[in-house]
């Protein structure tokens, strides 16, 4: 049901023959430049080129809005610095807005300066001299994410709009990735790299440290070079990257090179994950160890409960009791020391102090479970929310979330004791449907996580509401989401307040609703729970909801129409999977009261239409004054090869189809 396994991981990411047959074009100039890259750093603009001035359209790509002339990135690991410069050319008039610069500064780094400016096509050159704009992106428990935010002066069409920086950091950050690829045509690139020389902490003690690099979605002759002065890479004509909605994670399909380094270990990822697979476990088991006050509070909580699963969920719901600090802004050490939060030395003191990092808490559990005579052990998982598990990019930081295995009744069960209000039985989606490392004292060995079944992300929406004879819909709403749905709103409502909360599930249901909808949420149950479900209680009207014309109400049969405003499945033909995040499950009903002067005249037939992984279902029914209206959704796959579209296509058009059906309502 899912083809996200380890042995096939990358198999659709890197064997995307189609969509790397465009770069044939490109070519390699095997120039050695260290000056250039030395004199690109200084305050001086590239000059203009002839070239530059007549460029009016994009190879292969009649309408582009804008063309990049120039991209170049130079890093410097030894002296912690950056430099990147931009130039593009506006094509079009919607061109227009590549204007409107926003450039991210990762957390850690700090951006020391940036200039940027307008050539018009007659030559005159306009300086911008507005301080560049900090805008929030995201916040999470440790870290924020900024951008800077820079609006170039004056662009007309046919302007050469460029902007440069500089990027600084203080401790050595070994994260460096040469994004080939970008969303605009580019004429040329430049990148560099001058490597770190001293030495770093590596799992071979006495290695000597080097730099290693993996590149993905790269023609064959694409390789970086080592010139002595720094790694080197110099591309012509490279096609634009060009997403599709419901596409895999986007960086797995640009054209980029990661860099690392290492010592010996890194030679080989095969052995690179054995030996951190060893290493998690002895570290693991180390801190479980074998304490009495584990086994008696395993006693405690099983208590004489004598079904291994009851057991099993009442240690789970204990240990999702402890207070999860991966979910609470980080603590410097003043900080630490005034609320008394002191390092946890093993599981025992977990217990007593009741706090721990959400890998502290699955080990816990793990102890807990052992001591009450089950068989288990642990997975380290990465996360595919925004990039999928490569095996040759021997980062550790792929691999930090640690999932428990118990053997329950002969079968091995998947937990995660470490998410808050992750449910007994779950494991989120984005640590499942892909690899995870199995750890044992002997070495670290692949599995494949399996992907959860439709029910477990699911969403039901019931409407009780009457019609006017003026067509607007008034009633009240249920959400109710289960699994990985109501996980995801418990996780994003502990980042937020009650306002927040309000503002972000009113505007989920808005979006889901005709425009112009009015939405009020009266009540919300179950936010702390990690069992229940999420239920949130609306009122809402619909002005326009259904036509008047003449004698005749037309309300449609489906108030919920999230796939309508939907484009995804518009183009005829795909590049990339489709990918959806997990297998889903929606199941809509509307109960809609009718007026007393009107009789209900013509109703649509129900259907029922599947795939081998997909299917829905309508029915519509009138009762006296009342229409009772269903519909059920099921997505059982989250993968869907491009010679599947057309098929997925056809299913979400009459999926489409059946939600602008109407129901005639007639006056008496």
């Amino acid at each position: 049901m899912c083809p996200l396994l380890f042995q096939s991981t990358l198999r659709f990411l890197c064997d995307l023959c189609g969509e790397f047959q465009s770069f044939r074009r490109l070519a390699i100039i095997c120039i050695l430049v260290p000056v250039v890259c030395a004199a690109q750093k200084s305050e001086d603009w590239l000059p203009i080129s002839p070239q530059d001035l007549k460029i009016n359209s994009v190879p292969g790509e009649p309408g582009a809005a804008a063309i990049q002339l120039y991209y170049a990135d130079y890093r410097d690991d030894i002296r912690r610095e950056q430099f990147i410069y931009h130039r593009i050319k506006i094509l079009r008039e919607e061109g227009k807005t590549f204007g409107n610069v926003e450039i991210p500064v990762p957390p850690d780094y700090s951006m020391s300066s940036i200039q940027a400016r307008t050539i018009h096509p007659d030559g005159r050159i306009i300086v911008s001299k507005d301080k560049p704009l900090e805008k929030l992106i995201s916040r999470d428990r440790e870290k924020k994410f900024t951008a800077k935010v820079v609006t170039l002066p004056a662009i007309t069409v046919g302007s050469i709009i460029e902007y440069k920086y500089s990027l600084t950091w203080e401790k050595h950050l070994f994260d460096t990735t040469w994004m080939v690829q970008h969303n605009l045509y580019t004429v040329k690139e430049s990148f560099w790299l001058g490597t770190y020389k001293g030495t770093i902490t590596t799992s071979s003690p006495g290695d000597q440290t080097h730099l290693s690099y993996v590149y993905s979605n790269m023609p064959p002759q694409a390789v970086p070079r080592d010139t002595g002065n720094g790694i080197e890479l110099q591309l012509d004509h490279v096609p634009a990257f060009k997403p599709e909605k419901y596409m895999p994670p986007e960086d797995n399909f640009r054209a980029e090179v990661h860099f690392f380094y290492g010592g010996r270990e890194i030679e080989s990822p095969e052995i690179f994950w054995q030996d951190r697979g060893r290493e998690w476990h002895e570290k693991a088991e180390r801190f479980i160890g074998d304490h009495q006050e584990i086994r008696h509070a395993a006693g405690e909580i099983v208590d004489n409960e004598s079904n291994p699963e009851q057991k099993l969920r009442k240690l789970y719901a204990r240990v999702q009791q402890i207070r999860n600090l991966s979910y609470e802004r980080k603590r410097n050490r003043i900080e630490a020391r005034k609320e008394d939060l002191k390092p946890n030395a093993n599981v025992a003191d977990v217990l007593t102090r009741g706090y721990g990092s959400q890998n502290e808490i699955a080990e816990l559990f793990l102890a807990l479970a052992r001591a009450a005579g089950f068989e288990g052990g642990l997975l380290r998982a990465p996360s595919r929310k925004d990039r999928v598990f490569d095996s040759k990019l021997l980062s550790e930081k792929q691999l930090e979330k640690e999932i428990v295995s118990v053997k329950l009744n002969d079968k091995d069960v998947y937990l995660d004791p470490g998410t808050r209000f992750c449910p007994f039985g779950m494991v989120p989606w984005m640590y499942t449907s892909g690899p995870a490392l199995r750890l044992n004292q002997d070495r670290g060995s692949f599995m494949v996580m399996p992907t959860p079944t439709a029910d477990q992300s699911f969403t039901r929406r019931t409407t009780t509401a009457s019609i006017s004879t003026h067509g607007s819909l008034t009633g009240e709403i249920i959400l109710e989401f289960k699994g990985n749905l109501a996980l995801e709103h418990r996780l994003a409502a502990v980042e937020t307040d009650d306002a927040g909360r309000r503002g972000d599930l009113e505007g989920e249901l808005r979006d889901w609703l005709p425009k112009g909808s009015l939405v009020q949420l009266k009540q919300v149950q179950g936010w702390e729970s990690s069992e229940d479900p999420l239920l949130a209680f609306f009122a809402v009207e619909v002005p326009g909801f259904a036509a008047v014309t003449g004698k005749h109400i037309l309300a449609p049969a489906n108030l919920f129409q999230s796939w309508e405003r939907d484009d995804a499945f518009l183009p005829a033909y795909r590049q990339y999977p489709i990918w959806f995040p997990y297998t889903f499950e929606e199941l809509d009903s509307l109960t809609l009261e009718i007026p007393q002067t009107y009789i209900t005249n013509t109703i649509p037939k129900g259907q029922d239409v599947k795939l081998a992984s997909t299917r829905f279902v309508t029915a519509r029914s009138a009762q006296g004054n009342q229409l009772v209206q269903t519909r059920a959704l099921v997505v059982n796959s989250i993968y869907f090869e491009p010679a599947k579209y057309a098929e997925l296509r056809e299913f979400f058009r009459k999926l489409h189809a059946a939600d602008e059906e109407q129901t005639v309502l007639e006056a008496r």
